[in-house]
């Protein structure tokens, strides 16, 4: 195998496969953006072909794993009193470095050409080493051994893949799992809604699985989600919000009026809310509603964070760094057609790499993910026919939409369009919006026996 080479050396000497200028970028964008750290995936220092380089990765690994952001001036110390700042090629390197103009969204563009100059490397050393054993006239054990694991790693170095456990260890955990069920340490209900027709039908939300709640502009999503939220909250079950439309202190309201259980403009508009009923002001036992709503939320595992912006590489950072922090087990995010994916695809196209990613995430993380997505005319997610596929059940706020009827756009129920686990699809959840107290309750369809709305005569 050919040497690794130095800085010094890296312009004139014939080097194994490799890109410093991707190995610099990846380097400034971890120095740059500490969330970057979260989305390096499986990349780790033997990815950086040069020694420099793979020093520096090594650093600022340790620098982050002890949650310390990097400081140029206080790095470039940090590498001098750990005896390494002249394997990275000193100060005026790292300086070079860090003061490059990357953009964060390069980033996975430029781990997957480590990625492939990586596997080149492996096949150059692999091919040296099959060789080398071809030559010594080898029996078939020893031809299968320097072929058959080699050529398995480097189509697992560039795919990402990770060995996939034998059966012998999914048995033993799927015995525990059941073995636990059987002590009555683990229920089969996940974690509950509060909304007894929701956690009745789903099981409640589980680990790992996405679900969307759809509706048309208006219809509730963004109120359901946050009654939900409001439902699982705790110290010990944190859940993250995040809003890509409206603001937080909306959101926050909103949270209190469902929390109190009483009427919206008791929170809103208290002075108004009291004239109404014929008083000053609120009363005391409201006041200490509101109170204890309150209390309940600031110390209840309640997050709530905007994302920078709305590219979907924001949004996962948002996400690790609200799950790294407080372990958040939910999430919420309002709502999908705001999501920026990858540019020059359509719609459907950027939507699908969008759900893929939010997929992955909440496999990875164990948490559940809760995406609110619009309906158009017709009832159907716009664009986003793939995130429902990838959902493991979707709920559509059903309104009556005969514009003809006194009851236009007055709740219906909830139907489940989609329900994986369970099969609880086609299934329609009894819930109605009672818009006094911004939550669902249950309540019937009165819209079939609605009449239709009386013309006004014409002015003549």
């Amino acid at each position: 195998m050919v040497e690794k080479i130095s800085m010094n050396e890296e312009t004139h000497i014939d080097a194994l496969p490799h890109a410093p200028g991707v190995e610099k970028s990846i380097l400034c964008i971890l120095m740059q953006f500490p969330e970057a750290w979260h989305e390096k995936g499986d990349l780790n220092a033997e990815w950086f072909y040069l020694p420099a380089h793979r020093t520096l990765f090594e650093a600022i690994a340790e620098r982050m794993e002890a949650g310390k952001e990097i400081e140029l001036v206080s790095f470039v110390q940090f590498l001098a009193d750990t005896g390494r700042l002249e394997r990275t090629g000193g100060a005026s390197n790292i300086a070079d470095i860090n003061g490059r103009y990357v953009s964060m969204a390069m980033m996975p563009e430029h781990i997957s050409i480590l990625r492939s100059k990586l596997a080149c490397r492996m096949v150059v050393e692999v091919a040296a080493r099959m060789r080398e054993v071809a030559l010594q006239a080898p029996d078939e054990s020893e031809l299968i051994d320097c072929t058959g694991n080699p050529i398995t790693a480097i189509l697992d170095t560039l795919t990402g893949s990770k060995p996939a456990p034998d059966a012998k260890e999914l048995g033993r955990q799927w015995w525990e799992n059941y073995q636990k069920l059987v002590r009555g340490e683990k229920l089969p209900m996940g974690i509950k809604t509060g909304i007894w027709e929701i956690d009745n039908a789903l099981r409640g939300l589980h680990p790992g699985h996405i679900g969307v709640i759809s509706a048309r502009s208006s219809g509730g999503k963004s109120t359901l989600a946050t009654q939900i939220m409001c439902g699982i909250a705790s110290p010990e079950i944190p859940v993250l919000y995040l809003p890509l439309e409206g603001t937080v202190e909306a959101a926050y309201s909103r949270c209190i009026i469902q929390t109190s259980r009483l009427e919206a403009t008791a929170i809103t508009s208290p002075a108004e809310y009291a004239q109404l009923n014929g008083r000053k002001t609120i009363s005391k036992e409201e006041e200490k509603q509101v109170g204890a709503a309150l209390r309940k939320i600031v110390s209840g595992g309640f997050h709530f964070d905007p994302p920078a912006n709305r590219k979907i590489q924001t949004i996962v950072s948002t996400i690790r760094r609200a799950h790294r922090r407080h372990g958040i087990k939910v999430a919420f995010v309002d709502y999908v057609q705001l999501i920026r994916g990858e540019k020059g695809t359509s719609k459907e196209q950027e939507i699908m790499g969008i759900s893929n990613v939010i997929q992955e995430l909440a496999a990875e993380l164990g948490i559940f993910i809760g995406i609110m997505s619009q309906e158009n005319n017709e009832g159907e997610t716009k664009h986003a026919r793939a995130i429902e596929e990838d959902s493991d059940f979707t709920l559509s706020i059903v309104q009556n939409q005969v514009k003809a009827s006194d009851t236009y756009k007055v709740h219906r129920h909830i139907l489940i369009t989609k329900d994986r686990h369970n099969g609880r699809g086609g299934d329609k959840l009894p819930l109605i919006l009672d818009r006094q107290h911004v939550r669902f309750v249950t309540g019937k369809d009165v819209t079939s026996e609605a009449k239709p709305a009386t013309k006004k005569p014409a002015n003549f």
